[in-house]
């Protein structure tokens, strides 16, 4: 009988946790996607100011809307073979976008829920020029779509490293908008203690933690950027990269150079073997992250975000 009775308080645990961070109701804000790359490109100009504003002067910084330099731009960028294609590759690929709508509509419906004052972003897709993948200002996130086109997407072969080409794919929008978002929210300053590794390790799980909070039903690949071969290269290594940091004294380290080797974007990471991806300390901070979490049943969300580095570390009996 006692087994039995532990057992029925096992299977209520486990369904508790599951449902923790279920949000009530439905969203009463749907996300519409404001199709800046379209207008652009066929115009040259945007009856939103705002942005066009953020386009010109941060994105493409190519000067004041109507100026000189702005005008030569145009000129150029609208009328360029190569680049005709390239928007016309983008328009085939996200042709419907009513998909990504639906999840943004949902992720951001979560957020809210979570945190209220933090506002909706308006948000676009324009073409960067395979600039900056994903762009956040005061009320507005945006993605260059021309970064998102697959990665057999021929331009990409002579531009990007293998590495940066695996995350440069349609489906990897939805996490990539919504990490951009979390990430100007919730900035490394206003999240971490120190600097040392184990605070950006911490910092990293946390967001990655959140995404997926966010976003329920995304892949693991999809969230954190590695393929299938890499999150179980992750999964399977996780005891050892944890050893080699503890062998190598380096989670309390403040170099910058070392922690740049963690953390930076690369081909492996250095420290750990060459078959590792690149920053795959985040995976061992997500899963501390995740111990943390397991542990302290009561803590929100909001509190986890507020935990200290150390605290999380201690409590979570991390020991893989």
């Amino acid at each position: 009988m006692k087994k039995i009775v532990g057992f029925c308080i096992f299977i209520t645990l486990l369904s508790c946790s599951e449902g923790r961070f279920d949000v009530p109701g439905k969203p009463t804000h749907p996300i519409s996607i404001n199709r800046f790359d379209q207008t652009f490109f066929k115009t040259g100009n945007s009856p939103d100011s705002a942005f066009l504003d953020l386009y010109a002067n941060q994105i493409m910084e190519v000067g004041e809307p109507g100026s000189p330099m702005f005008r030569e731009f145009d000129s150029i960028f609208r009328h360029d073979g190569q680049m005709r294609k390239i928007y016309s590759d983008c328009q085939n690929v996200f042709n419907d976008i009513s998909p990504i709508e639906g999840k943004l509509t949902w992720a951001f419906y979560r957020l809210h829920y979570f945190f209220p004052d933090i506002p909706y972003p308006k948000v676009y897709m324009h073409l960067s020029g395979f600039g900056q993948s994903i762009v956040s200002a005061p009320n507005i996130l945006s993605a260059g779509i021309d970064k998102y086109l697959g990665p057999d997407y021929p331009i990409y072969q002579t531009l990007y490293y293998p590495f940066q080409i695996q995350r440069m794919y349609p489906n990897k929008i939805v996490s990539d908008y919504i990490t951009g978002w979390i990430r100007s929210e919730f900035t490394e300053e206003s999240l971490m203690d120190q600097q040392r590794l184990l605070d950006y390790m911490i910092y990293e799980g946390k967001i990655l933690f959140f995404v997926k909070v966010l976003l329920p039903d995304e892949t693991m690949e999809n969230i954190t950027g590695f393929n299938k071969e890499q999150l179980n290269w992750c999964t399977t290594n996780e005891k050892k990269m944890w050893d080699a940091i503890l062998k190598l004294k380096h989670l309390y380290s403040t170099d910058q150079l070392v922690i740049s080797k963690y953390i930076g974007e690369c081909s492996s990471t250095s420290f750990f073997p060459d078959s590792s991806p690149g920053r795959a300390i985040i995976w061992t901070g997500y899963k501390i992250v995740e111990a943390y979490m397991n542990k302290e049943q009561d803590v929100t969300i909001q509190k986890l975000l507020k935990a200290k580095t150390q605290d999380i570390l201690a409590k979570s009996l991390y020991h893989p």
